[in-house]
């Protein structure tokens, strides 16, 4: 006869299993760290880690903060259930001094009432656009790993130095010609360059900064 406990915790297991390939289980509702090694920049001077080698390469160790959605509260709903079905947590940079890499702008023309957001799932983070003209479908703009760009700041840690922010009209490269916002998409302290939107597709522009 099979023991019901054993079929209870096969159920129980296979739902957390689907859960966990959807992206849809739970969400954690306070910040997480994720953390890790890997390679340092050839610049990194960091002493703590030169006793850390793998295979000859200096190893630096990394910690991500990831916010929840409910830490943006002025997220419209629509905006925030999104987020939430695809299992965002939001990454913050390690230069952060509060809640960030979520924006709002006029991305898709003037006047609009859009949204930006960083989404990070299971270890590889998509910048999302929201147009509000379809809130429902956002644009994945790009993708890449959470520990692709790192920084470090006041520590020994190194932590997420990808960050987003807009752009306004006024402060676009090109000036004349640009007539709504922008997203800068940035590389902490290294380099950036700015996504428009025009013409039914994006642009990417240099940043002047």
């Amino acid at each position: 006869m099979i023991d019901r406990r054993i079929v209870f915790a096969v159920i129980c297991l296979l739902t957390a299993a689907a859960a966990a390939q959807t992206g849809l289980g739970k969400l954690p509702d306070s910040e997480q760290i994720e953390a890790g090694m890997k390679p340092c920049p050839a610049s990194s001077m960091n002493s703590a880690v030169q006793d850390n080698t793998v295979a000859g390469h200096l190893m630096c160790p990394y910690k991500i903060r990831l916010l929840p959605v409910s830490s943006f509260p002025q997220l419209p709903a629509l905006v925030a259930k999104e987020l939430d079905e695809r299992g965002c947590m939001i990454p913050q940079t390690y230069a952060a001094g509060g809640p960030e890499n979520v924006i709002n702008g006029s991305f898709e023309r003037p006047g609009s009432d859009d949204w930006a957001a960083l989404c990070s799932v299971r270890g590889s983070t998509t910048l999302y656009v929201f147009f509000q003209s379809d809130i429902s479908h956002p644009i994945a703009l790009r993708r890449q790993p959470d520990d692709k760009w790192l920084g470090v700041e006041w520590s020994f840690d190194y932590g997420s130095a990808w960050g987003i922010l807009t752009v306004p009209a006024r402060a676009m490269p090109r000036t004349d010609k640009m007539d709504h916002d922008g997203i800068e998409d940035a590389f902490v302290e290294r380099s950036s360059v700015i996504h428009y939107y025009r013409h039914g597709h994006w642009t990417s522009l240099e940043s002047d900064d």
